[in-house]
């Protein structure tokens, strides 16, 4: 477990990079602004989305730094860093790596065995913004993240959290690219 110092500078560090990503990165690297205002129309930019969620690591940041600074006389921890926060730290990244990879690779590899087949090749980047291509990657990567982080914490699988992983995907899917026509749930943009 950490002590509560390591804990205070592991939240300033986090607060420290979402907030660079608030007012660096994402203004600099996003093609319109978060708001912005074309032929007298008001439209939602490019820049939204990720200064929306780069905000809430700052919010959430902030927060941690509060507490671990309130509670930092406080007795905790075996250490900075045994050898059971190193396994689980190992854990979280070896499921976000695989999550991400079945996100890039599963529509591609899907399309390539299952596609429609023609004269013509058909490539992924044909099908990426149609059903069920466009889903594949989403939904198995996005499953894989959740249900292996909460299960990881939770320290069991269940069917419960099997079942709740699914429904949280199903409502990014709701929420992100049912009411939208020209988003594409990532990782279809980079194809």
């Amino acid at each position: 477990m950490l002590g509560r110092s390591v804990e205070l500078w592991i939240g300033f560090g986090f607060l420290v990079l979402s907030l660079v990503a608030v007012f660096v990165w994402v203004p600099f690297d996003s093609e319109t602004p978060p708001i912005y205002e074309f032929r007298r129309n008001t439209y939602i930019g490019d820049a939204m989305l990720p200064m929306v969620a780069a905000s809430g690591i700052v919010l959430c940041a902030a927060v941690h730094c509060f507490l671990s600074f309130r509670r930092r006389d406080e007795k905790g921890g075996d250490g900075p860093f045994d050898a059971m926060t190193f396994i689980f730290f190992a854990a979280v990244v070896g499921i976000c790596v695989s999550s991400f990879a079945l996100m890039y690779w599963a529509g591609p590899v899907a399309v390539a065995l299952f596609g429609p087949s023609g004269e013509e090749a058909v490539t992924y980047r044909q099908l990426r913004g149609t059903v069920p291509w466009k889903y594949i990657g989403f939904i198995l990567g996005g499953f894989t993240l959740v249900f292996g982080i909460t299960s990881l914490i939770e320290g069991r699988l269940s069917a419960k959290r099997a079942l709740s992983s699914i429904l949280a995907v199903i409502v990014l899917i709701l929420i992100f690219d049912v009411p939208f026509d020209t988003i594409l749930l990532p990782p279809n943009g980079d194809f």
